[in-house]
């Protein structure tokens, strides 16, 4: 079986037993999972949990973020620090959406960049949660675990700025299953894939990762050489 597939069945069978549950997680709504998406840059998604349905009920459309306080604001997003910033970018990104968009989030990825605050990752996220676009997601811990997994080395400083790493990591999200795919190497990064002490021996997908086989000491064969996973990693630590 080609090692993507096998990848994507391994994680997603995992990640069935053991999503992670967010409220921003279980709906489609355009504005709740965009602003889920601000939110949720460069902070921690408990800290997000702590506000994110009192922030979405006292703001519950663009038109209230554009009414919005600047202090008020300001304040219902200081537990996720950088407050200032996210309260500027989210009223910027609200008269932008009200007067460009007819109030409604952008379907293209075009539009979605020239947001304030929106770059690859969240244009790719609203795409996919929102309009079930097969697009990768790649950010720091995504990149850990498929530059684990894969082998794959960016030829830039900052791997997301690497055109090919964007590449490989698009082949590998199955059709039709983007959302979970994406959801799943977030939760897999958070929970087993960590940058120190990575959890191999619980990993779902211990036996299609090159950085384990590796790691504990087995010879490295590439799986498009003909090797088995299973063959190669026989055993666990």
């Amino acid at each position: 079986m080609d090692k993507s597939r096998l990848f994507a069945q391994q994680l997603l069978k995992w990640f069935r037993k053991n999503r992670r549950g967010f409220p921003w997680r279980e709906t489609s709504d355009p504005y709740k999972v965009l602003i889920a998406e601000i939110l949720l840059r460069k902070t921690d998604a408990m800290k997000v949990l702590s506000i994110y349905e009192h922030f979405i009920r006292r703001y519950p459309d663009f038109e209230a973020l554009v009414n919005a306080d600047a202090k008020q604001l300001e304040d219902s997003l200081r537990p996720l620090g950088l407050y200032r910033r996210k309260a500027k970018e989210l009223k910027d990104l609200a008269q932008i959406v009200k007067t460009k968009h007819q109030g409604e989030v952008p379907h293209s990825r075009e539009d979605l960049l020239g947001l304030p605050g929106v770059g690859d990752y969240i244009a790719n996220a609203v795409l996919c949660f929102v309009f079930a676009k097969t697009v990768p997601l790649l950010d720091t811990n995504v990149i850990r675990v498929v530059t684990r997994v894969f082998s794959y080395k960016p030829k830039k400083k900052r791997a997301r700025d690497d055109p090919e790493m964007w590449r490989n990591i698009e082949q590998i999200v199955p059709k039709g299953e983007a959302r979970d795919f994406n959801l799943s190497m977030l939760d897999l990064a958070a929970a087993i894939c960590l940058p120190r002490k990575p959890k191999c021996a619980i990993c779902p997908v211990f036996s299609s990762c090159d950085y384990y086989c590796v790691a504990n000491g087995h010879r490295y064969q590439p799986l498009s050489e003909g090797a088995n996973c299973r063959s190669r990693v026989s055993t666990r630590v």
